[in-house]
């Protein structure tokens, strides 16, 4: 008699299948381009494209745990500082989560609000290009970081920056939030490599 097989849990099957879920959230999204296009402004289709353009980066950067292992082995040497799990919740809530509440602000409160998102993706991809030059090697994510998030980035950040209503606001509440996720996200994997290195 054969042993049925474990169900995985509903967080265990996002460990394991969230870049594809992303990927198939994305082509529904690349559809509704055209259905926006024609009805909200050019800046706030602008914040729209921004979740597409990170779902096509997180492509590159994580199918086959390409991102997360080479964190481990390159930066943590070779300890588990970057889960499975934590990679999941930094991608889905950090940047779907984080991305989908920006679109909504920048829709119904003020486009401003979309600098949210901007300010993180164009973080994102200094960081990229920041650390191919510390290591002098590549990094999955890389060439869409410097081909879709800085171009894509910095003209919407011309463009919102012409179109928001909030000034200056936008701007610091933008870049408070990128780098809030970013340092929070750095200091999680030290945090936990250090956990690591006093039990060994």
């Amino acid at each position: 008699m054969s042993i049925p097989e474990k169900t995985p849990s509903p967080l265990q099957w996002l460990d394991d299948n969230w870049p594809f879920a992303g990927a198939v959230s994305m082509l529904f999204l690349i559809g509704m381009l055209p259905l926006v296009a024609g009805v909200w402004s050019f800046a706030l289709v602008l914040v729209f494209l921004q979740l597409i353009v990170y779902q096509i980066h997180q492509l590159e950067e994580h199918l086959g745990d390409r991102f997360r292992r080479f964190v481990n082995e390159t930066v943590a040497g070779g300890q588990e500082a970057l889960t499975p799990r934590a990679t999941m919740w930094i991608n889905v809530g950090c940047v779907w989560i984080v991305y989908f509440v920006s679109l909504l602000m920048a829709g119904l409160l003020d486009v401003g609000w979309g600098l949210i998102a901007v300010y993180t993706m164009l973080l994102n991809g200094i960081a990229h290009v920041a650390m191919t030059l510390a290591l002098h090697r590549y990094n999955p994510g890389l060439w869409t970081a410097i081909f879709l998030f800085l171009p894509i980035g910095g003209f919407t950040w011309i463009i919102l920056s012409e179109s928001n209503g909030l000034g200056m606001l936008a701007h610091v509440v933008g870049l408070a939030t990128a780098l809030a996720i970013h340092i929070g996200i750095v200091l999680s994997v030290k945090h936990r490599q250090q956990m690591m290195t006093h039990l060994a």
